[in-house]
């Protein structure tokens, strides 16, 4: 990008007192950032002369709509000069025209730009389309541009539907919104309309430190940035973020001041969090959350953070290749991926991401998210056993396939499952037995499982089971096969132990038709609801009480009671 392009108009001059977002605002397609796909297209029709008469530009706040609209305000106005003359619209001004040097300090009477979050009524509409029947004074083109277009009225949006979809010919509509949504159909098949893309953090520091340059100023590396991710793709809030960095630190724009001035929190802070977590260290997370708060942190940018840390730490895990070295926790992003389980990864992000909402019913913002940090080690998976805070043991590999069914020479009978102790009395354990899928049903009830292991339990059927020397050998098949955690195996296998007195080793299979407990009982379950529902259309007592006092039955209310075991 030069920097002649950018104060070639004497209406904002080089000056220190304008805001960096007014300075170096682009003044011409090519020192337009970040939207090459809107460039391109615009380019081509103006350069070919096969013009729209309207526009819409959607995206977030900062990311050039209005400066897109003016550049093509110049791009449809352009005269050239007098050594090089523009007679048709192009699609590179020359910037110091009359209409190219108006347009920039917002007087040209030929390009109007009406705030629709202040002027939405219809009233408003109709004295701007009052305008359009005069041709352009001194342009080529009468262009309107319309900010905010989602603020205005349904009569507003109906009083310019005609003009909108048959203009005159001097006359160009360009509509701006962040919130098209709300932009009636109508509308927005009389415009062409552009999707203009957030700013990647890559590009805001390079753009940052070509600003920073040409201003004369340094700023740490680091610093940069911490205001680029804090501008969420929004190249206007990165410059009006730099200008405050500048007033905070009087010109030494270091890191630490940066993330003073913001209230952001360290990645170290981050780091130590996690560390502690993966520890099971209880009373290192409350000493962090006390030092954050001393600090007068944002704990909920802090729960962000530490979301965005835990996504960058899960696809690590799954791909590796994902971890940039420049950032600056990459070898940390890389150790954590090792250290941490993926189901912890997993959960530590869904508390972090809920537990932001929850911060607004904390008593104090300190105590939501220390009860977030403790909500995070109280559900982290546990082996069983005692004294062991680091990594959970891992059992022995399971197998997510279809297998070859086993050979099995009988059926064990429900009666049989009744007494635990008895489950496997007159049978030879060298017996290939099978059992039928009401029978492992049975069985899952009586090992009364709870938490994430009775779920897994219930999402399963039993595909195969076999005594080999001893060890019964039971193959379950899931339709949920990510449930089938390494900790919930090993709890299940563990109970199935006491339960048939014998070691047991299950392999897990996945299918999506798998005939599993819970489906089974939902079967039983809505069997049970089509009868009572049909009981209660013939009950005499309901019948009087609907003639006498008027009652309804509000439809799917009813349930059936669970049945009582004497």
């Amino acid at each position: 990008m030069s920097d002649t392009s950018l104060f070639e108009n004497e209406d904002l001059p080089n000056s220190p007192g304008l805001a960096l977002a007014r300075k170096w605002r682009p003044r011409d397609f090519e020192s337009l950032l970040g939207q090459d796909h809107v460039v391109k297209a615009l380019s081509h029709a103006l350069d070919q002369n096969r013009l729209h008469h309207a526009w819409l530009f959607t995206g977030t706040r900062g990311v050039g709509k209005t400066t897109i609209a003016r550049i093509l305000a110049k791009s449809l106005n352009c005269t050239g000069t007098a050594e090089n003359p523009i007679t048709m619209p192009t699609s590179k001004p020359c910037g110091k025209c009359v209409a190219c040097t108006e347009i920039d300090a917002g007087r040209f009477v030929d390009y109007v730009e009406m705030d629709a979050a202040s002027n939405r009524g219809i009233g408003d509409m109709i004295a701007l389309l009052e305008k359009a029947i005069y041709g352009p004074t001194s342009g080529r083109f009468k262009v309107f541009m319309i900010d905010e277009v989602h603020m205005l009225t349904n009569q507003a949006f109906n009083s310019m539907l005609k003009t909108l979809e048959e203009p005159p010919a001097h006359m160009k509509f360009i509509l701006a919104t962040t919130d098209p949504q709300k932009i009636p159909v109508t509308i927005l098949s009389r415009c062409l309309q552009f999707n203009l893309k957030q700013m990647p953090s890559v590009l805001i520091v390079n753009h940052l430190k070509t600003i920073l340059s040409s201003e004369k100023l340094a700023i740490h590396d680091g610093a940069l940035k911490i205001i680029a991710k804090s501008a969420r793709g929004s190249m206007r809030d990165a410059l009006s973020l730099t200008d405050q960095a500048i007033s905070y630190s009087s010109g030494d724009m270091t890191e630490e001041s940066v993330r003073n001035m913001l209230g952001s929190l360290d990645d170290r802070y981050l780091i130590r969090l996690i560390d502690a977590l993966a520890a099971k260290n209880g009373p290192e997370l409350v000493a962090l959350s006390a030092e954050m708060a001393l600090m007068s942190l944002s704990f909920s940018m802090a729960l962000q953070d530490l979301a965005s840390l835990l996504q960058k730490i899960a696809m690590a895990q799954i791909i590796p290749s994902s971890v940039i070295e420049e950032w600056p926790e990459a070898s940390d992003v890389q150790r954590l991926a090792k250290l941490l389980s993926k189901e912890e990864v997993q959960l530590f992000y869904q508390i972090a991401i809920t537990s932001r909402a929850d911060l607004l019913l904390a008593p104090e913002e300190e105590t939501g998210f220390m009860m977030a940090l403790l909500r995070m080690l109280a559900f982290m998976p546990d082996d069983g056993q005692s004294g062991s805070p680091n990594k959970l043991s891992q059992p022995q590999a399971t197998a997510v396939a279809v297998p070859t069914p086993l050979v099995v020479q009988r059926v064990l009978p429900k009666e049989e499952l009744a007494t635990p102790t008895n489950a496997l009395q007159g049978h030879s354990r060298s017996s290939p037995i099978k059992l039928s899928p009401e029978s492992w049903r049975e069985m899952v009830k009586q090992l009364q499982l709870k938490g994430l292991e009775g779920q897994f339990a219930l999402q399963t059927e039993l595909y195969a089971f076999q005594d080999r020397s001893g060890t019964m050998m039971m193959t379950l098949n899931t339709n949920l096969p990510q449930i089938a955690t390494a900790v919930s195996i090993q709890k299940v296998t563990q109970a199935l132990e006491v339960y048939l007195r014998m070691p047991v080793k299950i392999t897990i299979v996945s299918s999506e038709d798998a005939n599993t407990v819970a489906r089974i009982e939902a079967k039983d379950q809505a069997v049970a609801q089509v009868e009572l529902e049909k009981t209660l259309e013939v009950d005499p007592f309901l019948e009087m009480l609907k003639k006498e006092i008027g009652v309804a039955v509000v439809e799917g209310s009813v349930r059936p009671l669970p049945e009582q075991k004497h």
